[in-house]
């Protein structure tokens, strides 16, 4: 990145950063996500509670909603962990946390970062997603995430912040949420494509379920 696409890319965050302290202050209607109509049964997928997190990680978090779950179908080697974070409004010290910055918190580390479309959703331009190769220790996974941001499927951190900011501006909304896949990679030589594959297909098979979700 160049220096002025740097500056471009700070000033653009200030600019956000402002637009969406004025829509927390004047807001008068907070949005609600009913994370709980997310069912159990996605489609072939069964899932089940992973359970809550710890008082340490909801208070860094500071969602204001949240559900933390695995599902897993008959062939799958593996469940696919699904972690869904809401937040009513960006406020100051309250904001989504890039996947990018928690995991390596946790001590995963990223091997590689690149951006991946969702095909087969029957959309006209596959929605596009961030995915991740990550490790720790001799373990695994790879994670797949992106920003959902008033019915758009967003994958980076600067589109999102950007999109909060136009929204923020012309609706007085700063809703937003975080929607995170894992899938443990196993030590055959294509298990790492298996498990892409595999987080992809529950995408797919996710997304129309998450239009019960937003208001």
């Amino acid at each position: 990145m160049t220096t002025g696409s740097r500056a471009l890319v700070a000033t653009a965050m200030i600019l956000a950063a402002g637009a969406l302290a004025r829509a927390a202050r004047t807001s008068s209607h907070l949005p609600a996500a009913n994370l709980d109509a997310l069912p159990l049964t996605i489609a072939n997928w069964t899932g089940r509670d992973a359970g809550a997190l710890d008082e340490e990680s909801l208070r860094i978090l500071a969602a204001d909603a949240y559900i933390n779950r695995s599902y897993q179908t008959g062939d799958a080697r593996a469940p696919v962990g699904l972690y869904i974070a809401y937040y009513s409004e960006q406020r100051p010290g309250v904001s989504i946390h890039s996947p990018l910055h928690c995991l390596p918190g946790t001590g995963w580390e990223p091997l590689d970062v690149s951006t991946i479309p969702v095909n087969g959703t029957g959309d006209r331009a596959a929605p596009a997603i961030r995915r991740m190769t990550v490790t720790r220790n001799l373990d695994r996974a790879v994670v797949l995430y992106w920003y959902a941001v008033h019915g758009r499927i967003l994958a980076g951190e600067v589109a999102s912040k950007l999109w909060l900011l136009h929204d923020s501006v012309r609706l007085h909304r700063s809703d937003a949420a975080l929607v995170r896949v894992v899938v443990p990679v196993g030590r055959e030589p294509a298990s790492l494509e298996n498990a892409q594959q595999q987080g992809l297909g529950f995408v797919r098979d996710l997304l129309p379920y998450l239009q019960r979700v937003w208001s």
